[in-house]
């Protein structure tokens, strides 16, 4: 009995050992995911209710890795590297089929496979080097972009090129901060440009129909064009102060197609205005600014690589999600991190700021 008192007791010390910051903004994330979620799902409680599950058991799951010594996440960086590699082989045999993707395993709930590839891949290669002392020669970047390379090429294979392309730049991060010389990084944007064409070939139909609407999104109003389209009248029409909540009539009238996922800033522009969106901004920009604090702080090659990774993948997915929303970008599929609906990729979100936490846990003692 006194041993569990005194694990109950280191429990809830560490808790208060954790950044405050990390923690105070996630939460306020977290709130406002309940908030907006609320009305794009059309106050369906029950999909409220799954959706709030889903946050309740990643914030366990965030303070149990922040408690993990990094040791043992070395330790665990090649078995789960491998693991996901096999979750993906076995996605393309036995996997889910929907909207004509097939990305999910039924394992008595689904999962996705390919969001655990943005925390395995990192880790793993952040293990790889923190083991190298000298990385001198060439063929030590080339293993890793091999490792980075073989998950992708799954993936793209669902079709996800959304998601293979986060696990491929959460990997390059890495490599980028262990010191990836400028005339490799140079030269690789040079020959992405020159196989451009090539590129373009292996494309499936709709991803090129994406693009192209990207250009002209007025060519297909009806069409492949719709998402942005509706995307940008429902920012747009929200203007400084906002619809007010509840009342946003691009969303409620459905409108906006995936509206409590991938569109999800358009429900929260709509109705709170530029105000709402600078308040989530501002909360992204303390995330993001807080985790390269972090970095900056770690001690040795693992910690300082893994926590730079993490920082950039997470400014990424923010980027990329609001670009496609408002017609930078193309329509690839990522989420709004902290707000869109979602399982697995709201787990992957946590157990990575667990992991930031734990670095940070670490800088402090």
């Amino acid at each position: 009995m006194r041993r569990q008192y005194n694990y109950l007791r280191h429990v809830f010390s560490s808790l208060f050992n954790l950044d405050k910051t990390i923690i105070f903004t996630i939460l306020a994330l977290a709130v406002i995911n309940i908030i907006i979620q609320y009305s794009a799902t059309d106050r369906v409680i029950t999909k409220l209710v799954t959706d709030t599950g889903y946050l309740i058991i990643s914030f366990i799951l965030l303070f149990i890795v922040a408690n993990i010594n990094l040791n043992h996440l070395k330790r665990l960086a090649i078995p789960f590297y491998v693991f996901t590699l096999l979750c993906l082989v076995a996605v393309l045999i036995f996997g889910v089929t929907s909207h004509g993707a097939k990305r999910w395993l039924n394992v008595g709930f689904r999962i996705q496979p390919s969001e655990l590839c943005k925390l395995s891949v990192p880790l793993v290669l952040a293990c790889y080097y923190s083991l190298r002392t000298n990385l001198s020669s060439y063929w030590e970047y080339l293993w890793g972009f091999i490792i980075i390379l073989l998950p992708c090429v799954l993936i793209a294979k669902q079709p996800d090129l959304g998601t293979a392309i986060l696990v491929f730049f959460a990997g390059v991060f890495v490599l980028f901060f262990v010191g990836l010389p400028w005339r490799i990084i140079v030269i690789g944007m040079l020959v992405l440009i020159a196989s451009t064409p090539v590129i373009w070939h292996f494309l499936h139909d709709y991803q090129q129909h994406r693009i192209l609407t990207l250009l002209n999104p007025q060519s297909d109003p009806l069409g492949k064009g719709y998402h942005i389209i509706q995307g940008i009248i429902a920012i747009g029409s929200g203007g400084i102060y906002g619809k007010g909540y509840l009342h946003g009539t691009q969303s409620h009238l459905d409108f906006i197609p995936e509206k409590h996922t991938d569109f999800v800033i358009s429900v929260l522009a709509e109705e709170f205005g530029f105000i709402g969106v600078g308040v989530v901004l501002f909360l992204y920009g303390l995330l993001i600014i807080r985790a390269l604090m972090v970095m900056q702080q770690a001690h040795g090659t693992f910690s300082k690589v893994l926590a730079g990774s993490i920082a950039m993948s997470f400014t990424l997915y923010v980027l990329i999600n609001m670009g496609m929303v408002s017609g930078i970008l193309p329509v690839v599929g990522v989420p709004l991190p902290f707000i869109s609906y979602g399982g697995t990729a709201t787990i992957v979100l946590m157990l990575g700021f667990g992991i930031l936490l734990a670095i940070a846990r670490e800088n402090k003692y």
